[in-house]
């Protein structure tokens, strides 16, 4: 992991540097196949959606076989264990639960005449993309599926690629969440196929879900012409702690977050040297038999870094300035520290507080905002899946108030049409 200092005039310019090194991860290659790849699905529909499928799945379907049978869905039972199921479960309830607190209220405002509203309803229907291969994780279904059906979607869809052996706990978790719709496609095609629709598969409103360059390419091509969630760039946290905390428990917060993958990024802001040389031996010592041992050590060795403040509070201007998508803070400063920081994806507070309960039990939700965009946006919730409708409604009386204020609004903007409307109404 490499080491920043605070003091150095210079930090923030290495910080930037570091940052968007590995946050360049356009490829124009990718954008152009990912161009062709959605223009065949809007043309061909479902015809090009079994071409790709056979090209790159390898796996040769028919246009029947796009729907997901409940018969497959239900082939999970006696793949899993139940305890594992429980435990997703109190996951569901959790979700839920937090989620519900998120609905937000109508409002209305009634004056002299005048009334307006603000009103909120469902998205009529929303996609989900669901990885396949070897990064299944089936609680991302969960934190995309709960706060959809709390929203009130009535149309859910989940698309995912095709396989002889599907995740039992994705299945599973289909299952208990009553989702029906579920088709088998992957990659790009199963983008377009989301916003343009085929014969097999009507179009939705928003598409949502995690996917890999091919996948993350058409959602930003798409845009536009259907809503999208965010851009999820690789996972990242800064762990703040200092030699009153424990090394073992702050190198495990940090190994957790790199074994996602190697461009996965572990900052450690420390105000004490020694503190941070233990916590990297640690980090040696626990890593040794751990299945992803290898990413882990490429991961922290490639975008890894430990950063020395005089002061913890420093961290705060470090931490607004990284905007990360975890945050976590062991020292016992917290509480004041907290108060002083605006951008991070989730805050998690004190030394027992390991981002794996965020990940998956507690209920708030674990698809949040990278690679610096938590300066301006929040973590998915229910809002994502609703839009607001404003309502206005006057009488003659609110009429005869602001009429003479709107023709003369118009004519400064030299729009007679305005005016006219208004000029044509009065008595």
């Amino acid at each position: 992991m490499r080491l920043l200092e605070f003091n150095k005039k210079d930090l923030f310019s290495e910080l930037k540097n570091h940052l968007s090194k590995r946050n360049e991860n356009s490829n124009e290659k990718v954008d152009e196949f990912v161009k062709r790849v959605l223009d065949d699905v809007k043309i061909q529909g479902d015809q090009a959606l079994i071409k790709y499928t056979k090209e790159f799945d390898k796996i040769d379907l028919k246009i029947d076989e796009l729907f997901l049978s409940k018969e497959i869905i239900l082939s999970y039972k006696d793949k899993i264990n139940q305890d594992v199921l429980s435990s997703f479960k109190k996951a569901i309830k959790n979700v839920k639960k937090f989620h519900e607190l998120q609905i937000p209220k109508d409002y209305e405002l009634s004056e002299k005449g005048v009334r307006i509203r603000s009103r909120w309803k469902a998205l009529d229907s929303v996609g989900l993309y669901v990885p396949g291969g070897q990064t299944v994780y089936p609680s991302s279904l969960i934190m995309n599926i709960v706060p959809a059906i709390v929203a009130g979607i009535k149309r859910i869809v989940c698309v995912t690629p095709p396989s002889k052996f599907h995740n039992p706990y994705v299945l599973a978790l289909l299952d208990e969440l009553g989702i029906e719709e579920v088709y088998q496609v992957g990659g790009a095609q199963a983008i377009g196929a989301l916003t343009y629709g085929t014969k097999t598969i009507k179009a939705v409103n928003k598409i949502f879900g995690p996917g890999n360059t091919y996948v993350t390419s058409a959602k930003k091509q798409v845009f536009g012409k259907v809503g999208i969630d965010l851009i999820a760039g690789p996972s990242e946290i800064v762990v703040v702690a200092n030699e009153k905390n424990n090394p073992n428990w702050v190198a495990t917060d940090l190994m957790a977050q790199a074994e996602h993958d190697i461009n996965a990024q572990s900052i450690l802001i420390t105000s004490s040297k020694d503190f941070a040389d233990n916590v990297l031996r640690k980090i040696k010592e626990l890593n040794q038999g751990l299945s992803k041992k290898d990413i882990i050590d490429q991961s922290l060795e490639l975008n890894g870094l430990v950063i020395l403040v005089e002061d913890i509070f420093k961290s705060i201007e470090i931490i607004n300035y990284i905007a990360p998508e975890h945050l976590h803070l062991h020292v016992e400063e917290k509480e004041k520290m907290i108060e002083h920081i605006t951008n991070a994806g989730c805050i998690f507070m004190g030394e027992y507080t390991t981002e794996a309960f965020g990940d998956y039990i507690l209920g708030t939700n674990h698809i949040l905002p990278t690679s610096g965009s938590a300066k301006f946006s929040s973590g998915l919730g229910v809002l994502d899946f609703m839009k607001r409708n404003s309502i206005v409604e006057i009488d003659n009386i609110g009429f005869e108030r602001f009429q003479k204020d709107v023709q003369q609004m118009a004519e400064t903007e030299d729009l007679g049409a305005h005016k006219l409307s208004v000029k044509i109404r009065q008595n």
